[in-house]
Parts: C-alpha cells; structure tokens; sequence
C-alpha cells in the first residue's frame, strides 16, 4: 500500500511504480445515484484497462447529471449490466491502490451499486485500498487532505482519468500547479470581494 505519509511527490512517485496502482472514474446517473460509466487506466502506463457505459435500468438519469456528462439513457442501450463490469473491475484492482480523483465519492458509487445488486464488494470495500489524488494535489497546494480543487478533465470517464494521471505525473516531477494555483488565486481574489465561488 502506498503510504499517506509520504510526501505528495513522494506519494505520487510510489504510485506510478509499474504495477502500484490504478487510476478509476466514475460517471453516474446523479451525485446519489448508479455508475453509468467507468473507466480505469494503469496509473503507471496510462494503459486502458477497462472503459464501458453501464445500462443502470431501471434508475433514470437526473437532468443535472445529464448537464455535466452528456449521457443519456439511449448512450446505455446494450451496455453491461453492474454484475458483469465489477467482476472485470474487481480483477483489475485485486492487486493494486486503487486512485481516484476524488476517491471518496467514487468508492462510495462502487459500494452503492454493489448493495443494489447483492454483490459483494471484496477489496473494494476497504477504505485504505483507496487513495485520493485531489487530497494529495491539494495538500501539495498547501490546502491540506480535505481541501476540494476541480479536475476540468471533461466529465467523462476515460478523460477524466487520464486527466488524474497527467494531475498524479504533475505532482511525481515536482512540477507547479499552475491551473490549481490559477484556481486559488481567483478563490482568493472573489473572497476577498464577498463572492462564494464554486471549486
């Protein structure tokens, strides 16, 4: 297991070691609602290791959700059914950290649509299996673990994890954050004026 100790450059380096980790995304039908897509890629590689639409019937997608990815209930006409995207997914991340950009909201989905579906979620239910690159970008920012940062990847699976490798790849070089601290400074610039900005 990679340490949550290390440093974020030290953090991101252990995690693209060949065969550390893998990078998840989930799309869903809703902020509460079923996985619609999914995507993982080799965090060291950028390997595509699976990237499907789940048909999630008979859960409706809600308007808010269709306004961030574009998906719609005809885009999941023949696509697999949970059961059979999470035994793939389970064997893909059996061995491996499992990386999200925000780990929290995507392990939750996992495990919300295993319960609907009487699965049994495995490693997957292991809190420490899943790590958060957004909490390590943050803290790299000087945010801390539970600062929140936007990832701008496109609100599609396969671009959003590739958009968490190129974030994970970032903070493994040392290299500046300039979209995050673009973003801070404009948080910082709007509060200063008495606005609530959305991160």
């Amino acid at each position: 297991m990679l340490l949550q100790t290390h440093t974020p450059r030290a953090w991101a380096n252990a995690a693209l070691m060949d065969g550390a980790a893998c990078i998840v995304d989930v799309e869903t039908s809703g902020l509460d609602g079923s996985i619609i897509e999914i995507a993982v890629i080799d965090a060291a590689t950028g390997e595509v290791l699976l990237d499907t639409l789940v048909d999630c019937t008979p859960v409706e997608i809600e308007p808010a959700a269709f306004e961030v990815h574009g998906l719609t209930a005809r885009d999941l006409v023949g696509a697999p059914r949970w059961p059979e995207v999470f035994a793939k997914l389970a064997a893909i991340t059996a061995s491996r950290v499992v990386l999200a950009y925000n780990a929290k909201f995507d392990q939750g989905r996992v495990l919300h649509d295993c319960r609907w579906e009487g699965i049994d979620p495995v490693h997957l239910a292991e809190p420490a299996r899943w790590q958060c690159v957004m909490a390590r970008r943050c803290e790299a920012l000087g945010l801390g673990l539970d600062g929140c940062l936007r990832l701008g990847g496109g609100h599609r699976a396969l671009a959003d994890v590739r958009a968490t490798r190129a974030v994970l790849r970032m903070l493994a070089d040392g290299r500046p954050d300039t979209d995050g601290s673009a973003v801070l400074a404009i948080r910082a610039r709007e509060e200063a004026r008495g606005v609530t900005v959305d991160s």
